[in-house]
């Protein structure tokens, strides 16, 4: 870098994402910015050490629940471990360690579970994230994008734009911090892209809505299968239970399959973000990632019991899901949870191994195991029990207008 360059709020430059040197500390300066001001105002909050205790007893249950056979994750202990061997000696990247989680879950979970790698989650699912009530216009722009975190924002290069006739805006991007480029957020009238008027402030200015959650994209995610719930269904006699899901979804807004294309697995409680610290990725990284995901997971977790009419505070403890934040060889799991009483998402650690050492990677895979049997009894019990009422109530609603 050339002396008398700001190291924090470096200038723009014409060097693009990928060809910059891996600094790692602009990323955590950005990843540092999002968990403070954005998370926060989500009310997601990582590393929460005092756990309620009726959510403490559910998180025992599900670490409690019975694993796979011993000679399995004997088994399974020794390849992971072999193979993080391997990977970190070769200084392997993020899809290279996340194949051999995806191996390692796929041998693990039971059959009624369903498994998708690195798909795009629905933005709405995502928890809504509080916006400061004044004019955020009288903020300089640039200030706005150097502090942004790496969010999405409505930035531009200058507060005084000089061409009268700029380009489009979908083709426009800004450096934002040594953060990477940015998609323009603030859309002129003239634009053939523009999908809604923006509204002006006194000062010509279009207003801004710097606080964005990233929208997840799991690097694993596990559900209940489509087709395990439809059978559980009909086996209690709830009428049109293959169609059930579909029309909860698609007709009164109960989301159960985040993707936006269809994952065919329902109500994902358990997340891997895996990242590699040999190409620039770290924990804090995918602890954010993983903390937005479970959040957006317990957020269905929350309207199909709000459908049921259960209150939350008595279903809190109930509303759980796990995650587990990798760099490399080195594996973290988490509790996710709702506290009711403060309204926000919290984020509890279970334990952090390192799976270059057999004893680690065994006592990884059992806790893993145990939260995807889990998984497929206690938590998918709860949720036909919920549909349940829903397909009874649905019934009813359908005689009422026959």
């Amino acid at each position: 870098m050339a002396s008398g360059v700001n190291p924090v709020f470096p200038a723009p430059s014409s060097v693009t994402s990928t060809s910059r040197s891996r600094s790692s500390s602009p990323q955590k300066l950005g990843e540092s910015t999002y968990r403070s001001r954005t998370l926060f105002r989500a009310g997601i909050y990582v590393d929460v050490v005092n756990v309620p205790e009726e959510v403490q007893d559910r998180i025992n249950t599900a670490l409690g629940t019975r694993t796979a056979d011993t000679v399995t994750l004997s088994d399974l202990a020794s390849k992971l471990q072999q193979k993080s061997l391997k990977l970190t000696a070769a200084q392997a990247g993020e899809a290279d360690w996340t194949s051999l989680l995806h191996d390692i879950m796929e041998q693990l979970m039971p059959s009624d579970l369903l498994l998708a790698q690195n798909r795009d989650w629905q933005p709405d699912l995502k928890p809504k994230v509080h916006q400061p009530s004044f004019p955020l216009p009288s903020v300089p722009r640039k200030r706005l994008c150097d502090q942004g975190g790496g969010q999405e924002l409505g930035c531009s290069q200058s507060n005084m734009p000089s061409d009268p006739n700029p380009p489009d805006p979908a083709a426009q991007t800004v450096r934002n911090g040594g953060q990477g480029e940015l998609q323009l957020d603030v859309v002129p009238e003239s634009s053939p892209n523009r999908l809604a008027p923006a509204s002006k402030t006194a000062s010509g200015q279009a207003p801004m809505t710097p606080f964005l959650l990233k929208t997840p994209r799991p690097d694993i995610c596990v559900g209940i299968a489509d087709d395990s719930l439809a059978q559980a269904l009909r086996s209690r006699q709830v009428a049109n239970a293959k169609y059930l899901l579909n029309d909860l979804q698609e007709f009164r807004g109960l989301v159960s399959d985040p993707g936006v294309t269809p994952l065919y697995l329902r109500f994902p409680f358990c997340l891997v973000e895996a990242k590699s610290g040999a190409t620039g990725g770290n924990l804090y990284q995918a602890q954010n990632q993983a903390a937005v995901g479970c959040a957006s997971a317990i957020g269905m977790l929350k309207q199909l019991y709000k459908a049921c009419e259960v209150p939350l505070e008595t279903a809190s403890g109930q509303l759980l899901t796990f995650s587990a934040s990798t760099e490399g060889p080195v594996c973290e799991l988490w509790a996710h949870f709702w506290d009711e009483a403060d309204a926000s998402y919290c984020m509890a650690n279970i334990g952090i191994w390192r799976t270059t050492h057999k004893e680690s990677a065994f006592d990884f895979i059992a806790k893993l195991s145990s939260i995807l049997n889990w998984g497929s009894s206690t938590f998918q019990n709860s949720i036909v029990e919920k549909l349940v009422c829903l397909g009874g109530h649905d019934t009813q609603f359908a005689r009422a207008g026959s």
